[in-house]
């Protein structure tokens, strides 16, 4: 099975693929979009066009001060053990933390009424299917989304 995720992309990853996209075509951005206005772009070099020109723009964007948002449409072939371990808990915590802001793991176990020993460990796992970051605050950590939409693809 597969699942389609809308995932946020942190800055140095959208860095590091616009380098992989240079190094690929061996040429700027800028000239890049002439040969798509000229209309010489193939299907795939369409797709890296749209995908370039969007992390660009995100680029541009938090350089003159807005906060960088960066978000990509991925699917991800998940394992029947990688899908077990997507369980209602897990998905509620995950609904939760895309709902209301979090500021500790503690508060995230007292606000769902679950023990913080199951609540780290739940938080570990979805860390590890990709869906969360920890992020260090302070002495603590503070559960951060990674994606903002999860679809499951059957067939």
């Amino acid at each position: 099975m597969r699942l389609r995720v809308v995932k946020r992309i942190p800055i140095n990853e959208v860095r590091e693929k616009i380098l992989s996209i240079e190094r690929k075509y061996g040429e700027s951005f800028q000239n890049f979009h002439e040969d798509f206005l000229r209309g010489r772009l193939g299907r795939g070099q369409f797709q890296d066009y749209v995908e370039w020109n969007s992390m660009n723009h995100a680029l541009r964007a938090a350089g003159e001060g807005e906060d960088f948002d960066y978000y990509a449409e991925e699917d991800l072939p998940f394992t029947q053990s990688e899908l077990k371990q997507l369980t209602p808990l897990r998905v509620q915590l995950l609904d939760y933390i895309a709902d209301q802001q979090v500021r500790s793991i503690n508060e995230l176990s007292v606000n769902l009424n679950r023990d913080i020993k199951n609540v780290y460990t739940d938080i570990k796992i979805l860390e590890h299917l990709g869906f969360l970051r920890l992020r260090r605050m302070g002495r603590g950590h503070i559960p951060e989304l990674l994606i903002q939409e999860l679809t499951f693809l059957l067939g």
